[in-house]
């Protein structure tokens, strides 16, 4: 490739640290590593787990958030080209 050509974002599922990221958020957020019938020590009236639950859920939520607002290009090809010639002449031009 060269360096002249344009960088493209390519669609998150085929960038593997996106999945790699995923599968240790949510094996960090189901607590299979605690022995069974855990319910103590407690963090705010709440066992341990609990806590780690919800914080893996909003974890997945942000690096979900990040992942599709940095590496998923949602402008199709055809309205980039649309919007650079709309931006040289000043004029829009739209197309069906």
């Amino acid at each position: 490739m060269s360096e002249s050509a344009p960088s493209r974002r390519r669609e998150p599922i085929r960038n593997p640290w996106i999945w790699i990221g995923l599968v240790v958020i949510v094996l960090v957020g189901i607590p299979w590593y605690l022995p069974p019938g855990t319910l103590y020590p407690l963090l705010f009236g709440l066992p341990v787990w609990t806590l780690v639950a919800v914080a893996s859920s909003v974890g997945v939520c942000g690096f979900l958030h990040w992942a599709l607002s940095k590496h998923w290009n949602l402008v199709e090809d055809v309205e980039e080209a649309a919007a650079s010639g709309a931006s040289k002449d000043g004029s829009e031009s739209w197309t069906t």
